[in-house]
């Protein structure tokens, strides 16, 4: 059995399953629910974030390990965005939910939607390099 395979299709798994809460939250946000939106938004910033300590993290840490060079190129390039893209956007939630759970009152966390609109295109990017980048390593052979 094919482990490494295994634990990639895994994180697939579980970033579906992010996009999928991170849905629900959207729909929440149109419906006014602001409350229960930032609630979901913070279980979707930490499914990421433990699907980056368990998995993503450890696999850029190997990468690193190898020089941070990878061929084709093509795969150096996907991997190098995919990080970037995902690693500003784990961030930038992470203050984001974090900030505003830490507040009484919702007003500062409405005044970040702007940043809220360009983080939700960060992490869709991010997730359509991370799934470029699984195609391009196991299932293209």
């Amino acid at each position: 059995m094919d482990y490494i395979l295994l634990i990639a299709s895994l994180s697939v798994i579980v970033q579906l399953l992010t996009l999928s809460v991170v849905i629900s939250g959207y729909i929440l946000k149109r419906r006014m629910r602001f409350i229960q939106h930032g609630t979901l938004m913070l279980v979707a910033v930490a499914m990421q974030f433990v699907s980056f300590m368990l998995i993503m993290g450890p696999a850029l840490l190997i990468i690193i390990d190898n020089g941070f060079v990878q061929k084709p190129i093509l795969l150096s390039t996907v991997t190098l965005v995919h990080a970037a893209l995902g690693g500003t956007a784990l961030a930038t939630g992470i203050w984001i939910t974090g900030s505003w759970h830490l507040q009484t009152s919702i007003e500062k966390c409405i005044r970040r939607r702007r940043i809220m609109r360009y983080l939700i295109i960060t992490w869709i990017s991010a997730l359509v390099f991370g799934i470029t980048l699984f195609v391009l390593t196991y299932l293209i052979k």
